[in-house]
């Protein structure tokens, strides 16, 4: 399927019923309860082609914090500012299956790097790295940046959320990576952008526009205007791809097959390079902080419509 029509939001309808019919067994974050968002029930999905078009199911117009999923878009602002020559010499890009607030994956990483983006201590590097004069200036460009993205300029981050989430364990990973000169300066100004990042807040509709973006090559939907770099799509999908799923990427991999990035409020953003974006929330997670229903809904979607990066119906094509 290259373009998303009815049948699509038909079999999202029916994937989501087929969920609710189930009991989810798993924890919900602590920031959901902060948000009022804990509800293991709540289930949401939107897929946007690259033509602009939308479909969506249930919860979709649900508002959740990005948690997680914000890492791949501050890895994007920052390849953006700095080149990816820079920021590799900071940190690594190795499929460890790191947990996402591992320690032990900046001292045992290669050459003493964070492992990967996708966990805590790479984001706070790539985070610390967007340009700025001080933190509020550099927290700002990246909020714009997503807003453009999605195409919303109300996307904001919330604040109580941002001052409740425990900061001690990510504290300790900000002055582990500056006493290795990872970075540089003040947990105002380096550390800060990255839980107000984290807190930022949009629903699925928003999510999957700008995994759209992601599909259209870094190209606004309706303009056609370059938002970023081919290059830095190819890094971002590539590092989705290969550990955006914390310890569950391999398996994901297998069973799913498409570039996505979970976080822990269990919002999941999919992209289908050349194809559509996609997004899920459903707050009760697995062993891994991905959520069930968000596993289960993409995993049903890209078997029907063939939508994993090495589908065996890609290579007929080109036969």
């Amino acid at each position: 399927m290259e373009h998303i029509n009815e049948d699509m939001s038909a079999y999202m309808a029916e994937v989501v019923k087929e969920e609710q019919a189930k009991d989810h067994d798993g924890e919900t974050a602590t920031c959901m309860d902060v948000v009022n968002k804990s509800d293991k029930e709540m289930f949401g999905i939107c897929a946007v082609g690259i033509d602009g078009k939308v479909e969506m199911g249930a919860c979709a117009a649900e508002k959740f914090p990005l948690e997680s999923v914000s890492k791949a878009l501050g890895l994007a602002m920052a390849l953006e500012d700095v080149g990816p020559e820079f920021l590799f010499q900071r940190v690594a890009c190795e499929p460890r299956g790191d947990a996402f607030n591992s320690v032990a994956a900046i001292e045992f990483g290669e050459e003493g790097l964070p492992s990967n983006p996708m966990i805590n201590a790479g984001a706070i590097v790539c985070t610390a790295h967007i340009n700025g004069r001080n933190g509020n200036e550099r927290f700002q460009r990246l909020l714009d940046f997503i807003r453009r993205l999605a195409d919303n300029d109300k996307i904001d981050y919330n604040h109580e959320m941002m001052e409740a989430e425990s900061k001690d364990t990510n504290r300790a990973i900000f002055y582990y990576l500056r006493g290795q000169e990872l970075l540089e300066g003040s947990e105002e100004d380096k550390l800060v952008p990255y839980f107000k990042q984290t807190s930022i807040e949009m629903d699925c509709v928003d999510l999957a526009r700008i995994a759209a973006v992601f599909a259209n090559g870094g190209r606004d939907l309706k303009t056609n205007e370059v938002l970023m770099s081919e290059e830095t799509v190819r890094i971002v999908l590539t590092l989705m791809f290969t550990t955006g799923m914390y310890e569950g990427s391999g398996q994901y991999a297998v069973e799913v097959g498409i570039p996505s990035k979970s976080g822990i409020s269990g919002a999941i953003m999919a992209v289908v390079p050349g194809r559509m974006g996609l997004s899920t929330i459903g707050p009760a997670l697995d062993e891994h902080g991905t959520s069930i229903a968000g596993l289960n809904m993409l995993k049903k979607i890209a078997k029907r419509w063939h939508l994993g990066t090495f589908d065996v119906n890609h290579f007929s094509r080109t036969r």
